[in-house]
């Protein structure tokens, strides 16, 4: 009779670990992966370093960059990232047999054309987001106006308060107009600049695989 009890208690013993491991590992489910950084290739090998640079040329030197690059070192840390590939190629230059100089000084010549070709695509962002903040009243684009709405307006104060009126709408309409033409020679501006860079791009894009090509 005795046996049930003592049975009872070696099940329930056996039991309270498994469930504190369950509760343990559930407890892990919960929290998010830790992210895990893409190591970049070192500077050995200089063709494999610089390929990620290569591979994403045209998303790096685009003014409007894909989603989800914002969370990618390769795009928010591209400067630094390739100063400190330049240093460590210039490193493994000093010490390179002679017939591998040649190869490492093509390489260290791309890491310099892509941050030209990066520095060059912040200065056009730079001056179209100047000349999209700098927006005129929109009155300085109509013909000049009197500053005194009344000014010249005869006849007696509720004819002349009606003509005042009038003039104010319309003083309004010349205000919207010039606003309207503002809005229209910024967005010209806007798309010419983006047209040119787009041209550029592809130049920088040319140059630099030109450069890259010579790594071997």
């Amino acid at each position: 009779m005795k046996v049930v009890p003592h049975l009872l208690i070696v099940l329930i013993a056996l039991a309270v670990p498994f469930s504190a491991q369950a509760a343990k590992k559930k407890g892990k489910g919960e929290q998010p992966p830790a992210a895990t950084p893409i190591p970049l290739p070192g500077a050995s090998n200089p063709a494999e370093a610089l390929s990620p640079y290569i591979v994403n040329l045209q998303q790096l030197l685009a003014l409007d960059r894909p989603p989800g690059s914002e969370k990618q070192p390769l795009f928010t840390q591209t400067t630094g990232l390739l100063t400190t590939l330049r240093q460590q190629l210039m490193v493994e230059l000093t010490k390179a047999p002679p017939e591998q100089k040649n190869m490492y000084t093509a390489a260290v010549n791309t890491a310099d054309q892509i941050t030209a070709a990066l520095n060059d695509r912040e200065q056009t962002l730079h001056n179209l987001q100047s000349s999209t903040a700098v927006k005129g009243t929109g009155k300085l684009e109509a013909p000049a106006r009197k500053d005194n709405i009344a000014q010249g307006i005869k006849g007696d104060h509720i004819g002349k308060a009606a003509a005042v009126i009038e003039e104010r709408d319309r003083e309004k309409q010349f205000i919207a107009q010039g606003a309207a033409q503002n809005a229209n020679g910024q967005k010209a501006m806007s798309s010419m600049a983006a047209n040119e860079w787009d041209q550029r791009a592809i130049a920088w894009r040319t140059k630099i695989d030109s450069f890259y090509s010579q790594i071997k």
